[in-house]
C-alpha cells in the first residue's frame, strides 16, 4: 500500500479514489500530546506484533515465494492491519468523545455555521456528503469521494484552511492554529446505503454523537447535524 494513495501520520491513511470515508478532525490542542503519542505507540506495537506472528518475508525472500502463497500472505497481513487501523481510529475517536477538552470554539453558533458551510461547499463537487455532526471541539463526517476528485487529504486541507482562517478572524486570533493539522480518516469497506453494515453503523454513530454526549435527547434536536435525505434516519 506504499503508493500515492497512502501516507502516514499519527495514524496510517489509505485514501483510494472514490472511497467512502469516516472522518474526524479536531481543534488544535484538543488531545494532549502525550495521549497522541501513547495511542500512536499502541498502533505501532500492534502492527509489529501482527508482522512477527505471521512472519511475513520481505524483499527478495518475499519475491521468491510462489505467487499464490505470496498473495495469500499479503492479503492476510492487509486484513489484519486494516482491522488494527479501525481499532486505532476508534481509540482516537473515543478519547475525543469522552474528553471534550478545550478549546470549544465550535460551540459558538457563528463558528459552527461557517464550519458547516465549509463542509457543504465541496458537496456534490468533490464528494457525496452523507452525514456530519459538529461537536464543541471536533467534527465527524461520512462521505464518498466522487470520480475525478482531488485526494481526500487535499480536499480536507482546503476546507480546514478556509474555515480555520475565517474562524480565527471572527475570534480576533491572529497567527494561531485553529485545526489540528492531521485529520483521522477510516476507509469504509463494507455495508451499503440503508442496509446493515459498517456504513449504517457509522451513520448512526455520527448522528447520535450529541445524544451520547448528553447534549440533546434526540439527534434531530442538535442544530449542527446533517444527514443526506437518501439515508434512513438513525434509530
Amino acid at each position: 500500500m506504499e503508493n500515492e494513495h497512502y501516507y502516514r501520520g499519527n495514524l496510517p491513511h489509505w485514501q483510494p479514489p472514490e472511497g467512502t470515508f469516516f472522518i474526524t478532525y479536531r481543534l488544535y490542542g484538543s488531545i494532549p500530546r502525550n495521549v497522541i503519542q501513547e495511542l500512536k505507540a499502541q498502533y505501532e506495537s500492534a502492527v509489529e506484533n501482527i508482522e512477527s506472528v505471521y512472519g511475513l518475508p520481505v524483499g527478495e525472500a518475499l519475491e521468491k515465494l510462489p505467487i499464490a502463497e505470496r498473495q495469500h500472505l499479503l492479503t492476510i497481513l492487509e486484513k489484519k492491519k486494516y482491522d488494527e487501523q479501525k481499532r486505532s481510529f476508534a481509540r482516537f475517536d473515543g478519547f475525543l468523545d469522552h474528553n471534550l477538552n478545550e478549546p470549544h470554539w465550535l460551540k459558538i453558533p457563528d463558528i459552527a455555521e461557517l464550519v458547516a458551510s465549509s463542509i457543504q461547499h465541496f458537496a456534490n463537487k468533490h464528494y457525496q456528503l452523507w452525514a456530519y455532526t459538529i461537536m464543541s471541539n471536533h467534527v465527524h463526517i461520512l462521505l464518498t469521494m466522487l470520480p475525478g476528485a482531488p485526494m481526500l487529504w487535499k480536499v480536507l486541507q482546503d476546507s480546514k484552511k478556509y474555515s480555520g482562517r475565517q474562524a480565527n478572524q471572527w475570534l480576533g486570533r491572529e497567527g494561531e492554529k485553529f485545526w489540528e493539522h492531521e485529520s483521522y480518516d477510516h476507509l469504509v469497506r463494507d455495508g451499503k446505503l440503508n442496509e446493515p453494515g459498517e456504513f449504517y453503523r457509522i451513520q448512526n454513530y455520527i448522528l447520535n454523537n450529541p445524544v451520547k454526549a448528553g447534549l440533546v435527547k434526540t439527534w434531530e434536536e442538535w442544530p449542527w447535524t446533517y444527514y443526506c435525505p437518501a439515508l434512513c434516519p438513525a434509530l
